[in-house]
């Protein structure tokens, strides 16, 4: 437990919970500066959100550094809840939805949408779920990797100068915790409409996996020459935005995919031409 220097710990609803802004994650994939840690979480108390995920830090103890505590600077009670998983897919595992950020074009990415749609979507989604909706940030050298962005439903880039367009880490969380702010505050929830049960990142992988058995099965898949068959699938199904129960449906063909076939009878030999 790190010593918390100015913010008690969160022992009751967080002030964001109103808006469902504690349904919002912030997820950082191999943050190498503890001080970008600290500034993150101190970005996103100031806009109401509370949660927040590591991926693989290159240390260990980052939640504990002195520079992570020194820049968070009120927010540290954010660090002290905040988990550490040791990949992508942990973190995401329970989420409903997740938007990778990410400025370069990928060849077989999730649809694009803009900051502020991605933002007013997200919210939209969790007003409707339980599942959180998480907004993916890479490390500070290198981004996100194309198998982290696949993992997501979502891409969006925020709209920088052509001139000099590189944000610190901690300031593009801040425009995508003030964008979540803004949509929690102006988009009223539809009363009126159903609310399907978004399938989680789980049962979308389970999914992926159970149907390229299939596929391997019935001979449709090569695995000596995949190509690009599945990353496509992924592609489709984040555009799709699966519902809990057409993943269950889609499974139940995978596993008819897998069922063995019925022997099937030998054609009578032709008989002899006289």
């Amino acid at each position: 437990m790190i010593e918390s220097l100015e913010a008690p710990p969160i022992s009751s609803p967080a002030p964001g919970d109103a808006l469902r802004l504690d349904r919002i994650r912030i997820v950082l994939v191999a943050p190498s500066h503890p001080g970008n840690v600290g500034a993150t979480a101190r970005a996103m108390k100031v806009m109401g959100l509370s949660h927040l995920a590591l991926v693989a830090p290159r240390y260990a103890d980052v939640l504990g550094q002195p520079d992570a505590i020194a820049f968070a600077s009120g927010a540290v009670d954010i660090l002290e809840h905040a988990a550490i998983h040791p990949t992508l897919a942990a973190a995401l595992a329970d989420t409903s939805h997740a938007i990778a950020l990410s400025a370069r074009d990928r060849e077989y990415a999730p649809p694009a949408t803009t900051l502020r749609e991605a933002a007013g979507d997200a919210m939209r989604i969790v007003r409707s779920s339980d599942a959180p909706v998480a907004f993916v940030f890479g490390s500070e050298r290198y981004g996100l990797s194309n198998d982290d962005v696949l993992r997501c439903q979502a891409r969006c880039r925020i709209a920088t100068s052509d001139v000099y367009g590189s944000l610190n880490l901690a300031q593009a969380v801040q425009l995508t915790a003030y964008e979540c702010r803004q949509a929690a505050l102006t988009i009223q929830p539809d009363a009126t409409a159903p609310a399907p049960v978004a399938a989680t990142h789980d049962e979308r992988e389970a999914l992926i996996d159970h149907l390229e058995q299939g596929l391997l099965a019935i001979g449709y898949l090569d695995p000596g020459a995949p190509k690009k068959l599945m990353p496509r699938l992924r592609r489709l199904f984040a555009r799709a935005r699966l519902e809990h129960e057409e993943v269950q449906w889609l499974r139940g063909i995978a596993k008819a995919m897998l069922r063995p076939k019925p022997a099937t009878a030998e054609a009578p030999a032709e008989a002899p031409k006289r």
